[in-house]
């Protein structure tokens, strides 16, 4: 049942999203567009829970990453966004894909036993935005958007010594969310400075999600603006239920501080 809700969910979703996207375009000859893509540097952490199946079983576990201990983890990370706007709409857009990874060693009589994990978290998000309230003291959009966010884990155990041997185990979980929110641009001291806000939930794929984000940006040249950002967002999933061999929980808190630099034209 909650398979057919989450499918009724998404189809819906993606109808809404076709019919905003269509309706942004269609106003492109009648409007002009401004664009801008960026890319910056985050400082994140996590605070939640996790589970899975392992070679013993199933099992549920903390995850409690502070900004330090993360970026100690991180492999590789990459993102960027950007917006096209004509004051009228605005599309927002990101991408992102972070890997992390851990190796342990221990002494088990004559044997070494090594373990390593690597974890993989990435997603896209787009939004269409529609204004709907407009004062020389604010601007705010009505959002309706997708959010897709993919896990990958790969987990290896490798024995040397009196005892050789490996074994290694690796799964992914997937899914989509309808986003429903809204956007708050606050000019402060325009046009250079501006306080932006976003604030909207997920439904559809996960079983919860809820995205904050505010923020300010300086735009310190016609085509050159940087913005510091603080960011969180409340998700949780589960694919299956304990006992079963697909079986993954996430239920997490995720949160960062991020400064980007932004291409305007």
């Amino acid at each position: 049942m909650k398979r057919q809700l989450k499918s009724v969910v998404r189809a819906i979703s993606m109808f809404g999203f076709s019919l905003a996207t269509a309706l942004v375009f269609s106003s492109v000859a009648q409007a002009e567009w401004y664009y801008g893509i960026g890319t910056g540097l985050s400082r994140t952490s996590i605070d939640g829970q996790q589970g899975f199946n392992t070679f013993a079983g199933p099992v549920k576990y903390d995850v409690s990453l502070d900004p330090g201990q993360f970026s100690d983890l991180m492999k590789s990370a990459f993102g960027f966004g950007g917006y096209a706007t004509d004051g009228t709409w605005l599309v927002q857009y990101s991408l992102a894909n972070i890997e992390l990874e851990d190796e342990d060693s221990t002494v088990v009589g004559a044997t070494t036993v090594t373990t390593k994990i690597n974890f993989k978290m990435k997603g896209g998000e787009v939004t269409a935005g529609y204004l709907v309230q407009k004062s020389p003291a604010v601007m705010t959009y009505l959002d309706l958007g997708l959010r897709y966010t993919k896990h990958e884990f790969d987990n290896s155990v490798t024995a040397t010594g009196a005892i050789n041997g490996q074994a290694s185990r690796s799964f992914s979980n997937d899914w989509t969310d309808a986003i429903l929110g809204v956007t708050v641009n606050v000019p402060i001291a325009p046009p250079q400075w501006t306080w932006i806000s976003r604030v909207n939930a997920g439904f559809g794929g996960s079983d919860s999600a809820f995205f904050v984000q505010t923020g300010v940006t300086w735009r310190f040249h016609k085509n050159w603006s940087t913005a510091l950002n603080a960011k969180y967002l409340k998700v949780k999933f589960e694919n299956g239920s304990q006992g079963q061999s697909d079986w993954y929980f996430y239920d997490a808190k995720e949160k960062s501080l991020g400064l980007s630099v932004l291409y305007n034209w």
